[in-house]
């Protein structure tokens, strides 16, 4: 768009979708482990709502604000919007307070002394002060019978469509969190949640591959019509999963199907891993896979590697586990063709032989990790710094040829 303001618009809107799918998995958490069956479910029965055996225990409603300033006074719209959806639901269905927690779950503050500070969980006050459902009720009741503002004339409306003792109950059932993190501040939460279920020191690696899964699932349910419940027990053992790969003995193998851009693919064309095979008259689809192989193993091998998931000598005993299963092989095909002349057919057709053992046979493990790219790749790492070579004369043809 090219006016200023709405695009803002649309971003903030954006942005408040986020915010409900980051935050339901957040909430998902102090669920686990619990032994009940509970659904959690997105743009279903409320922005987010949880339940079990169908019934709803826990709705809540989301209100995300790009910076702080909004706050939640007596006639914010925020409240009186929340409250509708509330009051019409309890109109339609008295049970709802008596058996549902109804959350308002925003970024914003209740201003001093208004109804909302009024409506806080029980602990969220400082000594000498409470929560006070039957004051909030005044104060809002009057808010609606005295107001002018026709923004807000259907909230007014539905909530004093209420008797009196429908609405102390409504209001006594609702939570008010306010000054809740901002979408970006969500990464620091659902790491602290996780601190207690993922091993020392792996939270944001755990929240990474969670969220990797979530967002996905949330898709899913939400092209549903209705939104789709996501039972909490699929988190759980999501979670479980995450947790196995994640001790200090596994590995996970994030790049395994990762596919390089055609820009890496035409820049490799210049490393000497490449020039390698060319030499030995490897072309075509060969080629390119092992680009591919290259571009996995190395971007594997760097994140594990900036994130400290393997040891300082690690990378270092498995590239020499590679060079010594490949040296006695090597060292066998220069026998053989001690006496060939330089250019001859047979010096390709061998190096081809040995590079063929490379992509079909030469699996090592990497701690509990054995995978095809990462052996084949870290091959052509080594390649690339003339550590190993297919060619018996690899090393004067690429030094001469640099």
């Amino acid at each position: 768009m090219s006016d200023g303001g709405n695009h803002f618009t649309a971003a903030a809107s954006a942005v408040g979708y986020l915010y409900q799918a980051r935050l339901a998995l957040l909430l998902c958490i102090p669920h686990m482990n619990s032994g009940a069956e509970v659904e959690v479910s997105i743009e279903r029965l409320d922005d987010i709502s949880f339940e079990k055996d169908g019934t709803a225990f826990e709705l809540l409603q989301t209100k995300h604000h790009i910076d702080r300033v909004a706050s939640l006074s007596n006639a914010s719209p925020d409240l009186w919007k929340t409250l509708r959806i509330w009051a019409e639901a309890a109109k339609d269905d008295p049970s709802l307070p008596s058996r549902a927690k109804l959350a308002l779950v925003t970024t914003a503050a209740a201003s001093a002394e208004s109804a909302a500070a009024l409506l806080r969980p029980p602990g969220a006050y400082p000594t000498g002060a409470k929560r006070n459902p039957k004051s909030a009720s005044e104060i809002l009741t009057e808010v609606a019978q005295t107001s002018a503002n026709e923004a807000l004339a259907p909230a007014f409306a539905a909530f004093l469509a209420l008797a009196e003792p429908m609405r102390s109950a409504l209001l006594s059932a609702v939570e008010v969190l306010d000054n809740q993190p901002l979408i970006a501040d969500l990464d620091d939460e659902l790491e602290h949640a996780l601190r207690l279920v993922a091993p020392a020191g792996k939270a944001a690696a755990a929240r990474e591959a969670l969220e990797g899964w979530w967002w996905p699932r949330v898709c899913a349910a939400l092209v549903k019509s209705p939104s789709e419940p996501i039972p909490i027990g699929l988190v759980e053992a999501k979670l479980d999963d995450i947790r196995d790969a994640l001790k200090r003995d596994a590995l996970v193998a994030d790049f395994e199907h990762a596919e390089p851009g055609e820009a890496e693919y035409a820049e490799y064309d210049g490393f000497r891993f490449v020039q390698q095979l060319h030499v030995i008259g490897l072309g075509g689809n060969r080629l390119r896979f092992a680009k591919r192989d290259f571009y996995r193993a190395f971007a594997q091998r760097s994140k594990w590697t900036r994130e400290h998931v393997v040891l300082d000598d690690e990378v270092g005993q498995f590239e020499q586990r590679l060079v010594e299963e490949w040296q006695p092989r090597f060292e066998a095909m220069c026998d053989v063709h001690g006496g060939t002349p330089p250019g001859e057919p047979t010096l390709k057709q061998d190096g081809q032989a040995l590079y063929q053992w490379v992509e079909n046979d030469a699996r090592f493990p990497f701690r509990s990790l054995t995978a095809r790219f990462l052996n084949v790749g870290s091959y052509h790492i080594l390649a690339n710094d003339l550590r190993v070579g297919w060619h018996r004369d690899y090393v004067s043809i690429c030094t001469e040829e640099k």
